[in-house]
């Protein structure tokens, strides 16, 4: 009977064990109680023939419930019952030299290796039960030969050892596996132990770093995230040589915004802002909120007359949109005013983005609501 390994999965070790040893006990004790039918056949013993049948039958059908993962034990015992009968029947004529009565010897092995430790045990001994009494019964019996006492004695003596040596063993064998089903159990317990702590540590450092880059607000790049895209943006654009414009925006008069509506007026205004900015730019295009009311951005490979074009949008974009009150869902406008600079071939982010800064001033001086370049 051989085990699949899609069969076997989800099964103890103990149980696959036993299905083994099924599979060894049909391969060579299938062909030995076919040999045996076929003795009863020649001698004319309807006796052995049917008890060699029926112990063949029990057994092949054992074998394959097991093999379709039912019956558990259930499968074996019908198995065990008429082979043992058969051994029993075997003692009882075991002809003149009683060379048949050695096959009982199988009974031992079979209970305690296919059924639980103990209860194999139980039915071992009390097989030699009665495997002795026939012994000291079997000269009244017709077609049996007597045994000799001291033969009688040694076989069951012989049985009992290797009775308690195979109980012995499997006793041991069983509380093996049980220690190491609880170790493997503990192992488990651990293993899933340290995969959750791996998984919430790496979810808390994604966390951290994110709350480390990100505004809290708007959900943008903050400050020390956005100079640090921008310095690489920078080596980048001056290695290949390709154009690079910063802008820097500003929230005109939004003092008077927190003070007149609230600061929740503040923030939907900010955020309505950064959604709208977004909205606007491309993937490509890095935007951070850097202040309070401040906001930079990078256009990536674009040129100051193509940047011009996507300021023009974003001011009429923020002219004809205005924010919603948090409270009241009154609409709340406002402007900006935008400082740009196209990169310079020396500079750094610092310099770039205190250049956009001076420009953003100028802007505010030239009456806010516009843009302004240097």
């Amino acid at each position: 009977m051989p085990t699949h390994p899609r069969e076997a999965e989800g099964l103890s070790e103990r149980e696959q064990q036993t299905r083994l040893r099924a599979a060894a006990f049909l391969v060579v004790g299938l062909p030995i109680i076919g040999y045996g039918v076929g003795t009863g056949i020649a001698e004319g013993s309807p006796a052995l023939t049917i008890l060699g049948t029926l112990t063949a039958l029990a057994v092949s059908i054992g074998a394959f419930l097991l093999w379709r993962k039912q019956g558990g034990y259930r499968a074996i015992r019908p198995g065990i019952a008429c082979h043992t009968a058969l051994m029993l029947y075997l003692v009882a004529f075991s002809g003149t030299e009683h060379a048949r009565s050695l096959w009982f010897l199988t009974v031992p092995l079979t209970s305690i290796m296919l059924l639980p430790p103990r209860e194999g045990t139980a039915w071992s001994i009390g097989a030699i039960a009665i495997a002795c009494g026939l012994m000291f019964q079997a000269g009244g019996l017709e077609g049996s030969h007597a045994y000799s006492s001291i033969f009688a004695v040694r076989y069951t003596i012989l049985a009992l050892m290797i009775t308690g040596v195979l109980c012995w063993s499997e006793v041991l064998l069983e509380r093996y596996q049980i220690r190491l089903q609880n170790q493997n159990a503990a192992l488990k317990d651990e293993r899933d132990h340290l995969e959750n702590e791996v998984i919430q540590r790496a979810a808390l450092e994604e966390e951290l770093r994110y709350l480390a880059t990100t505004d809290s607000l708007t959900g943008l790049l903050n400050r020390r995230a956005f100079m640090a895209a921008l310095a690489g943006e920078l080596t980048r654009s001056q290695r290949l040589n390709s154009p690079l414009t910063v802008l820097m925006i500003d929230i005109d008069h939004f003092k008077q915004i927190n003070d007149s509506q609230g600061h929740p007026a503040g923030d939907a205004v900010l955020v309505h802002l950064s959604a709208l900015l977004q909205e606007q730019l491309r993937s490509i295009d890095k935007l951070g909120r850097i202040g309070g009311e401040e906001f930079a951005i990078m256009l990536v490979d674009t040129p100051a007359d193509a940047a011009g074009i996507v300021v023009g949008r974003l001011l009429e974009a923020i002219r004809n949109r205005p924010a919603e009150h948090p409270e009241s869902h009154r609409p709340i406008a406002f402007t900006a005013s935008i400082g740009c600079t196209e990169r310079h071939p020396d500079d750094d982010e610092l310099t770039s983005l205190s250049r956009a800064d001076r420009a953003l001033y100028a802007a505010k001086q030239d009456g806010r609501n516009r843009s302004h370049w240097i």
